[in-house]
């Protein structure tokens, strides 16, 4: 029995060969292994793709390792420091309850307070001459708004000379 070619069920179309004939022998091609070469340099740079991967992998562990033994050194030191304080405080506590001051830390500060008062009247010294620079500028500024406020002169007419 031959198919009836008007039949919707089997559809037939006419095509070259040529076309088909190289897509089946580059088949062959790929299916003999002619290609190897180049297939056998895409796995070599694949594999040196995880390599180079493998290789940031465990230098990004090893960081992280270093990471958490700092980070975990932190607590310890935190704590020495808030004993410190602590300690430090007390000593402030205990030296502002005292009221007398032996004769060596005045004379000690002695110096200090000297100095001390001449850099207060350098400081008001120069708070001054800032001030006076201060109201010196404002009456610049003000003489400067009324040159330029100022109405211009009237301009002769065209024409006349």
């Amino acid at each position: 029995m031959t198919p009836d070619i008007s039949s919707p069920e089997e559809e037939y179309e006419v095509i070259p060969t040529s076309p088909m004939r190289r897509l089946e022998k580059r088949i062959d091609k790929v299916e003999s292994g002619s290609y190897s070469s180049q297939v056998r340099r895409l796995v070599d740079q694949v594999l040196e793709l995880i390599k180079s991967n493998q290789k940031i992998i465990d230098d990004s562990i090893k960081a992280n390792n270093d990471l958490i033994s700092e980070v975990s050194k932190v607590p310890k030191k935190i704590d020495d420091l808030i004993l410190e304080m602590r300690e430090f405080i007390k000593l402030l506590k205990v030296s502002a309850e005292e009221e007398e001051v032996s004769e060596v830390s005045k004379e000690v500060m002695t110096p200090l307070v000297e100095k001390f008062t001449e850099l207060i009247e350098q400081n008001k010294r120069n708070f001054e001459t800032n001030q006076a620079v201060l109201t010196t500028l404002g009456i610049i500024e003000k003489r400067l708004k009324r040159l330029y406020t100022a109405p211009a002169p009237p301009r002769p007419p065209e024409g006349y000379r």
